[in-house]
């Protein structure tokens, strides 16, 4: 991960607090929890008041906090998963997100 390039970019930093509070909250076993942009950008409008563009979490995996995961599921939606959950659990606390 790199995060010496999200360190001061606050918008990057709750683009991935938001999803880490959706993989979180979700009941399936770590392993098999994906995120996608529709399911989380509610999260991140409750939270900051405003919305995100997609193209963000595809920068976010360009920068190892996410993967691609297959996309087979249906539609036109990427879904992600979150490569480290611990290291981003201590990113956002070190970022006061939690």
């Amino acid at each position: 991960m790199k995060a010496d390039e999200i360190e001061n970019d606050p918008e990057l930093q709750r683009v991935l607090w938001a999803c880490y509070k959706y993989w979180q909250d979700e009941s399936l076993p770590a392993n098999e929890r994906v995120i996608c942009y529709s399911w989380i950008v509610g999260l991140y409008n409750e939270r900051f008041g405003t919305k995100f563009h997609p193209s963000i979490l595809r920068h976010l995996t360009k920068l190892g906090f996410l993967k691609e995961e297959d996309t087979s599921k249906g539609g036109h939606r990427r879904y992600y998963e979150i490569i480290n959950p611990g290291q981003v659990d201590e990113l956002l606390r070190k970022w006061g997100l939690i």
